[in-house]
């Protein structure tokens, strides 16, 4: 036997909820900005908590992770993997240990040149290997096609 239907549109509110997430979702990306603006201003995690009226323990969630001060500080996998097992690898050592140690020896080996032709290694890769051995007061060795040199054709 069939029921009749309630026809109380009181009950069914379907638009609301779409608009209550919506509105928080605002909300909570006002709040991360506010808070990551207040970071960078050099507040500390209970004066933003008490400017803007939130618990000490929402702000640390928040906070923007802090980043290292300097990005290159370490080479992406990639360009680690290129160096550990290129053509020059066998100058660091027998083991992906020893190699891993001498990084810096095996990547000064390199010409730009043949930094490009390893597999895996484009343009910002080979730069990013070339940054990071500056960085340790190494260079690559002199290829004709160095970025560096004066001679751009």
């Amino acid at each position: 036997m069939l029921t009749p239907a309630k026809d109380d549109f009181s009950v069914q509110q379907d638009s609301s909820p779409r608009q209550r997430d919506y509105n928080r979702r605002r909300f909570l990306a006002w709040l991360r900005d506010e808070v990551a603006i207040l970071r960078t201003l050099g507040m500390d995690h209970r004066r933003i908590a008490a400017q803007l009226d939130i618990e000490e323990h929402d702000v640390r969630a928040f906070c923007p992770k802090p980043r290292e001060k300097d990005p290159r500080r370490h080479l992406p996998r990639r360009a680690v993997e290129a160096l550990l097992h290129g053509r020059h690898a066998s100058i660091g050592g027998r083991t992906i240990a020893k190699r891993s140690r001498h990084l810096a020896v095996i990547a000064a080996a390199y010409t730009w040149d043949e930094l490009l032709s390893e597999p895996g290694v484009g343009s910002v890769t080979a730069n990013q290997i070339r940054l990071w051995l500056e960085e340790r007061g190494g260079m690559l060795r002199y290829g004709t096609a160095d970025p560096q040199s004066n001679n751009t054709e």
